[in-house]
């Protein structure tokens, strides 16, 4: 209930800020990135913190705390329009836009401690299968609010994503979440696995960065489409994303999850290298189709981290991985701002697809093309005490 809550916000927000900054406040790409890179910025210091401090000393505290963070955001939208408001809602609400609507895109310094809190809860060999549905839920949910931001006016858009932001907090507040050892540090091996995760995250945030808060912009400003048009794009696209991570289980069991990212990504380089380059409607066609490809591992890539590493690390590792790929992210926004805006369209295209052909290489070395490098730190059903 949470997090469906919290998605149909994300989804309100994706639409309507963009579309508060370009239309009501007439700033351009470049402003506009500006905002998402230091969305994406801070953001990746308040995962940082939170994933540490919910690994060190208290888990649940740190998880209530990332949920508080976008309804804040939000109430600021709710005032009268003015630039140092969006910027610090784009601070504090983390819109970064650097994931699809099934990724967690808006409010993504919960996002690792709602995976860590779930992985708790699960059984470790049914741990994907449970993060697909966790994922599917909370993109349909995002998905129905992109849809719901193209009726009314952007105040009414922002007030509903404010009340239902400050329902998935108090929904979450009896969820069951294990006490943490306060003052312990990750072990040796577990540092290793977080540093393998974390230099994958920065490559993958660089590229989603680089383009991800751009493609709205890039309809806005190169075809010029209208708000209540863009709406249904983005919802038909995060339907398809959405849709896809229900195949992560099978992508799991078939090839592993080194595979199931490397093929997903590759097929997504491609999409992602021809949109520029063609009209409107296939440009739509390519955007609708690149969520379904970008995500569709996204489960298997969460589950094979939460089982390399032990119930108390995870919130770290979980936190300083999503901290480096939204850090990334931070710089790459700038610039893919600018070079939209005042370079060539198609440079932020390209940097994407070779940035996702090197995060792709990176698993594999890492990790081996069946992930046997680094095994599970647990087999079989979590203990007792879980």
């Amino acid at each position: 209930m949470s997090r469906l809550a919290r998605g149909i916000a994300a989804g309100l927000v994706t639409i309507g800020f963009p579309y508060l900054v370009l239309t009501d406040l007439r700033t351009g790409a470049f402003l506009l990135g500006l905002l998402y890179a230091l969305g994406a910025f801070s953001t990746a210091l308040l995962t940082y913190a939170l994933g540490r401090l919910g690994s060190r000393r208290a888990l649940r505290g740190s998880y209530l705390a990332s949920l508080t963070l976008l309804p804040i955001a939000c109430a600021l939208l709710v005032l009268p329009p003015a630039f140092p408001l969006a910027l610090a809602a784009s601070v504090l609400g983390g819109f970064s836009a650097t994931g699809s609507l099934a990724g967690g895109g808006v409010g993504g310094a919960a996002m690792p401690l709602q995976s860590a809190v779930l992985s708790d809860l699960v059984d470790p060999n049914d741990r994907t299968r449970w993060f697909s549905l966790f994922t599917f839920s909370a993109g349909v949910s995002a998905s129905f609010g992109a849809l719901l931001a193209g009726f009314g006016t952007l105040t009414d858009v922002f007030v509903a994503a404010l009340i239902l932001s400050l329902f998935s907090v108090l929904v979450a507040i009896p969820i069951p979440i294990r006490p943490i050892a306060r003052g312990r540090r990750p072990s040796r091996s577990s540092q290793g696995v977080i540093r393998r995760f974390t230099i994958t995250g920065i490559l993958n945030g660089f590229s989603q960065g680089l383009l991800t808060p751009f493609l709205i912009p890039f309809f806005v400003l190169i075809f010029g489409i209208h708000r209540s048009e863009m709406a249904v794009y983005t919802t038909a696209a995060s339907l398809l994303g959405t849709f896809s991570v229900l195949a992560a289980p099978y992508l799991n069991r078939r090839w592993g999850f080194v595979q199931a990212v490397v093929g997903t990504r590759a097929v997504a380089a491609g999409v992602v290298l021809a949109m520029p380059f063609v009209s409107l409607y296939p440009a739509l066609i390519l955007y609708i189709l690149l969520p379904a490809f970008r995500v569709a591992a996204l489960p298997a890539q969460s589950a094979a981290l939460m089982d390399r590493l032990p119930h108390a690390d995870r919130s770290e590792g979980a936190g300083t991985n999503q901290a480096a790929r939204v850090g990334a992210a931070s710089a790459a926004t700038a610039f893919g701002g600018f070079a939209l805006e005042d370079l060539a369209v198609s440079i932020p295209f390209i940097g994407y697809s070779v940035a996702l052909a090197a995060n792709a290489y990176l698993y594999v070395r890492f990790f081996g093309w069946h992930g046997e490098r680094i095994p599970r730190t647990e087999q079989g059903r979590p203990s007792s005490d879980g």
